[in-house]
């Protein structure tokens, strides 16, 4: 089995980190993506659990990107999830537009690699 892995500088991650969440976050407000799709994508513990280790990404991404999982489960309970996807995404565009503050370089790389 074969991974992508991106990388990017660390000043540039938060930028990336709210533009996944945000089209994750689109795909499902236009029914393209389902809801469960929050719950085992950003919002993985794998995932998140990583960011809060690192000191450069703001501690309310991570609770923004961790809580994609509770999408689903709000949508079940009361039918309000696509209310909080709109909050959200607008959280995650201030993320966005600060983290671009101070001309990052955005540079991005891949690599393709055989999983072991």
């Amino acid at each position: 089995m074969k991974e992508i892995i991106l990388k990017t500088d660390i000043e540039n991650a938060s930028f990336y980190i709210s533009s996944l969440a945000i089209g994750i976050l689109e795909g499902m407000k236009s029914g393209g993506v389902p809801l469960e799709c929050g719950t085992w994508s950003l919002a993985r513990p794998i995932f998140w659990q990583a960011l809060e280790e690192c000191v450069e990404i703001d501690c309310r991404l991570v609770d923004w990107v961790s809580s994609l999982d509770e999408l689903d489960a709000l949508q079940n309970l009361d039918g309000s999830a696509y209310k909080a996807i709109d909050e959200l995404i607008g959280l995650l565009k201030i993320s966005q537009e600060k983290s671009l503050k101070g001309n990052p370089s955005l540079a991005i790389s891949s690599v393709v690699q055989t999983n072991s």
